[in-house]
Parts: C-alpha cells; structure tokens; sequence
C-alpha cells in the first residue's frame, strides 16, 4: 500500500498523555509513510505546534495562537514566567523583612540610653538606712543623714556632720519611700552592655551597664567613666548580685563627667575597699560598708539594710539645674498655681570637690553626732 493515503486521527499531546480527539473534523489524511511522526513526538516545539493545530481543527476558525494559550495541564508555556515571579516575590519578602529587623534593633538600643535617676526627698541625703548607721574612728559627711524604720545610731569616735541628722523622723520617711521608687527606676532600665565582672582599666562612655553576678574594681588601674564633654551625661550600673572594691581603687570621672549622674543599682550588698575613692549614688537592696579610709563622691542608700562606716569622707555633690522648667498657673497676688511638666532637668554641681586620693568636705560648717 505505499503511496496510500490513509485518515489518522490527530493526537492532542499534553501532560497528562495523548488525548484522542473524537471530532470527526478533526481527522487528516496524510501519506502513510509518515505515520511514524505522529507518534514519535519528543520535541516540546513539536508538541505546541500539534496542540495548536488540534485546537484550530477543533474550533474550526483558526484563531487559536501559541501566545494567547494560557497554562493549565494541558499547557505548560507560561510555567517558566510563574518561577521567576515567585522567585521575585521570594525576594522581595526577604528585603522586607531585613528592612524591619534593622528598624526594630535601631529602636531597641535607641530605648537603652541611660536616664537620671530622680532621686526625690531623698536627694539631700548623703547616708540614708533601713536598718541604722555604725560609724567608727573619725568620719565626715557632707550632708543629710537618716535611718528608717530602725533609727539606731552607733557611734565609735567622732562623726563630723555637715548637714541635718533627721533620725527617724518625717523628712527620712519620706525620703525612705522615694528611695524605693529610685531603686525600681535605677533596676528598670534597659541595658545597652553586659561587662565584665573586674570594671579596673576600662573606659567606659554613658550608657547602662549590667551584670548579673556582680560588679568589682580589683585594680590597679582605674575605671574611667568619659563624658565626652557632656554635661548631661548619665551611668547606670546594675548589679544582678554585688558591688565590691578592692583596696587602693578608684574610678575617674573625666572630659565633664559628674558624680551625681552616676548611679550604682546593687541588688544585694556593696563594700567599698580601704583607702579606695569611689563616686555616684549607691542604691543597695541590703547593707553598705565602708571600709577604713574608703572616699566617696556621692551618697550611699541602703533600702533595706544598714551602713557601716570606718574612718571615711563622704561629699555629697550639690547639684543645680541647668535647665530652667517651664510652669503653668499662676494665682492673684503672687500665689503660685500648679506646674506644669518641665523638660528633663541635667544635674551639675555646686561648689567643688576634690576627688583625687580622697574627698574634701565643700562647706567647713561642721558639728559632731553622737550616738542615740
């Protein structure tokens, strides 16, 4: 039968096999020589090509085109633009979300940027207790002293006080519940660094400083707080444990750094080392001790516990502020109204001190304090 022609109905090729096609219509006569072709199809090319012709047999207008086919099972063309678009899309939600982790890590360390502590009623006080005040050997303080709710006082040789020694009374009550909220406002501050526990021979700028087993200076060198000429500049250390001093330390405040923007939230006991010179306002959960010789620049505060001295000098830093608050109100004949809320007041100090081997009192009005 060569040369014979003979009617082979056309195969539609997909994805899923061939497909007869049932229209009569679709039927074509070709020369049986040929036969082979239709069923050996492996070209994609040949594949599309056939599938369009099927489709133009079947509709019978011939308008079917193989840019107009859209994918499905049965045509695979579009699948390569679909992967490129996912894997655009796929890239687009990764730049996103980098976007959003870098904007939440700049909010976080923005959060940690250490903030005075207000220190309220209690900011006059250079020695305030929980559980009474031991001095031995010759001391002074330059400042207000108070002990609540246990007012004893034991005195071994003579305690030089420039200041007001309120015992028990009203004014150290109140200071004693301010002195709580200082602690929670001193420990509630995000840190920006976890240091080491030995602070001797670092630099260190203002910023909030934690450690969850205790802070030490072991020396010999010095730690160095740096304001970089900002007057305004602030420390908070946090002490997950203790704050211990080693014998003949000392901490250094440098380029505009004030010893009343440095607190020292400790969450047991401090002990400051003999001959050492310390600076800031201690906030101790427990007891403070001081021991022969030791100097500090600043207060120390202990919430529920008791401060012993030995022999030390204790200045309290006076400090003013250098921004004026802007207060709302105002009554007839010069009686004042109610303030109003004033911008964030910097501390500097009154009068100076020297905080080099140890610490000179800033007034010489002094009286002594006996025990009671």
């Amino acid at each position: 039968m060569a040369g014979a022609s003979v009617a082979v109905p056309v195969m539609k090729v997909s994805r899923c096999g061939p497909v007869r096609v049932a229209h009569a219509s679709s039927l074509k006569v070709i020369d049986s020589s040929h036969r082979g072709h239709l069923v050996h199809r492996h070209s994609r090319r040949r594949r599309l090509q056939r599938t369009t012709t099927s489709d133009q047999s079947s509709v019978g207008d011939g308008s079917a085109d193989v840019t107009s086919v859209r994918y499905n099972h049965r045509s695979p063309t579009a699948r390569p633009r679909g992967r490129a678009a996912a894997r655009h899309g796929a890239a687009g939600t990764a730049v996103l979300l980098a976007l959003s982790a870098g904007l939440l890590a700049t909010a976080g360390s923005a959060q940690a940027v250490a903030t005075s502590v207000p220190l309220g009623t209690a900011e006059p006080f250079a020695v305030l207790s929980g559980l009474g005040i031991t001095s031995t050997g010759p001391t002074t303080v330059n400042g207000d002293i108070g002990t609540y709710p246990n007012p004893a006082m034991v005195v071994s040789g003579p305690l030089i006080l420039n200041g007001t020694d309120h015992a028990g009374d009203g004014v150290t009550q109140t200071a004693k519940s301010d002195l709580t909220a200082a602690y929670l406002a001193a420990a509630g501050q995000s840190p920006d660094t976890t240091v080491s526990a030995d602070l001797a021979g670092q630099t260190l700028t203002p910023g909030v400083y934690f450690k969850s087993d205790g802070l030490e200076i072991n020396g010999p060198l010095p730690l160095t707080l740096d304001a970089n000429g900002d007057a305004s500049a602030v420390w908070v250390f946090q002490s997950g444990s203790h704050l211990t001093t080693m014998p003949n330390t000392r901490v250094e405040l440098v380029d505009g750094a004030l010893a009343c923007n440095v607190f020292w939230q400790v969450t047991s006991s401090a002990t400051l080392g003999v001959n050492s010179a310390f600076v800031g306002t201690i906030l101790t959960l427990t007891n403070s001790s001081l021991n022969t010789g030791a100097t500090l620049e600043g207060s120390v505060f202990s919430r529920n516990g008791a401060v012993t001295l030995d022999q030390n000098t204790i200045v309290r830093p006076e400090c003013a502020s250098d921004v004026t608050a802007t207060y709302s109100g105002g009554g007839t004949g010069g009686t004042g109204g109610t303030g109003g809320t004033g911008g964030q007041v910097t501390r500097v100090p009154v009068g100076s001190v020297d905080a080099g081997g140890g610490l000179a009192a800033v007034a010489p009005r002094f009286r002594p304090v006996t025990a009671r």
